[in-house]
């Protein structure tokens, strides 16, 4: 089951396995590049940082947030 279904069909399932929690923490730093944030959320769905910065705006959005909400739960039964 996705996590989320972007604009285009495309559908997301993240893989929070592949954050560290060193690199979830710094999404909140303010002095964390875009670039690296980008390359973090992708990472955890299967896109490269560009492809995730290439979005449009509301998919952008929509994928953090998808993100975040998983990422705050990561032991949640999805059942």
């Amino acid at each position: 089951m996705a996590d989320v279904i972007l604009s285009n069909g495309r559908e997301i399932i993240f893989d929070l396995h592949k954050v560290s929690q060193k690199e979830y923490r710094a999404l909140f730093s303010n002095e964390q590049p875009d670039t690296e944030g980008d390359a973090t959320v992708g990472r955890a769905c299967g896109m490269s940082a560009d492809e995730v910065a290439d979005l449009p705006q509301p998919d952008y959005r929509l994928l953090v947030r998808a993100f975040f909400v998983k990422a705050r739960e990561p032991l949640a039964d999805p059942n």
